[in-house]
């Protein structure tokens, strides 16, 4: 798709249309995983930000009387990260901390203003993408993160004519705000991260060299694998599954972001190699890694410049190493 315009460039319903004339990416309904993610961070961001430290730590949670216990998909050793290495590193347990400390109420109603046809419930599971959802509507989705948070409507057809080529329909581009380019860019800046960093850095050994974001999701049992990555200039969403539910034995990223270089290979003259633009909503900071604030000059031992809304900018400079002396920062 064209994030800007809603335009389907290509569609790829299922494996063989003389098998099975359905439909997967206009009316299946699958669960996204990880790939759900990018929402729950997005509500957070009136009050939050990518250096918002959160935790790591083992929690338990009860819904509807029994216990729920997320864990994350690989070992991180870290029980404080921050919001954009619990993004792009796709970190489960820091992801429903803060969904749980944010209220999954807020979590619904962000997803909810994106178009999703399909129920999305408060419980904790939300924030790991547990309820169900359309493909294409999950593309359309991450094309406001592309485009502003302007999000477009799906227009595969645009003129329908007779034999005459006279005009019998025609339909029109049609967009709609449902988040600022601010917090759109910072969701995009953190899927960056994913891809040069997080879950999809292989993506760089197969081609990718241009500014891609993106985010890959698996389910439970390996039934569900995606990838939605994108440029500021076209998206693709990738599922791969089974009809029956059956496992793919094997997480997202092995089948999925092979697919996506190959296609975004095969198409270089719908890629500019243009970077995502900066807000002007938008400032830059340079902070701690470790405390998420202001940097010292001479006393935070790992600094890093890092995206924020010019409202929710940092203020107060690292509580963690200030005062200490040049031995203690050591």
């Amino acid at each position: 798709m064209q994030p800007k315009t809603g335009y389907i460039l290509a569609m790829v319903g299922g494996r063989d249309y003389g098998a099975s004339q359905f439909n997967r990416i206009t009316h299946a309904k699958r669960q996204p995983g990880s790939a759900f993610k990018p929402f729950v961070f997005l509500a957070s961001l009136d009050g939050w930000t990518p250096a918002s430290i959160l935790s790591n730590e083992p929690k338990t949670y009860k819904i509807d009387g029994k216990e729920w216990r997320p864990d994350n998909y690989t070992p991180v050793p870290e029980t404080r990260i921050s919001m954009r290495d619990a993004l792009s590193k796709s970190v489960n347990r820091a992801t429903v901390d803060l969904a749980m400390k944010l209220g999954l109420d807020p979590v619904v109603k962000t997803a909810s203003d994106f178009g999703f046809s399909t129920p999305l419930k408060p419980y904790p599971s939300i924030a790991l993408g547990a309820f169900e959802v359309v493909p294409l509507e999950l593309a359309r989705a991450y094309c406001a993160f592309a485009a502003d948070g302007v999000l477009p409507h799906p227009l595969s057809l645009k003129d329908v004519l007779d034999e005459k080529g006279q005009i019998l329909e025609r339909h029109h581009m049609s967009v709609q705000s449902v988040t600022t380019p601010g917090k759109a860019f910072l969701i995009t800046s953190m899927l960056r991260s994913t891809v040069e960093e997080g879950t999809a850095t292989s993506l760089k050994d197969m081609g990718i060299v241009f500014p891609a974001a993106g985010k890959t999701g698996t389910t439970d049992d390996f039934k569900d694998g995606w990838f939605v990555g994108y440029t500021p200039d076209i998206l693709a969403l990738l599922w791969v599954g089974f009809d029956d539910g059956a496992s793919l034995h094997v997480p997202a990223s092995t089948l999925t972001l092979s697919m996506w270089a190959d296609l975004m290979n095969a198409i270089p003259q719908h890629i500019s190699g243009a970077s995502f633009s900066v807000p002007p909503d938008v400032v830059v900071e340079t902070i701690c890694k470790e405390s998420g604030q202001l940097a010292l000059t001479l006393g935070c031992p790992v600094t890093m410049e890092e995206y924020f809304l010019a409202e929710n900018k940092p203020v107060e400079l690292c509580t963690i190493h200030r005062g200490l002396g040049p031995i203690e920062r050591v």
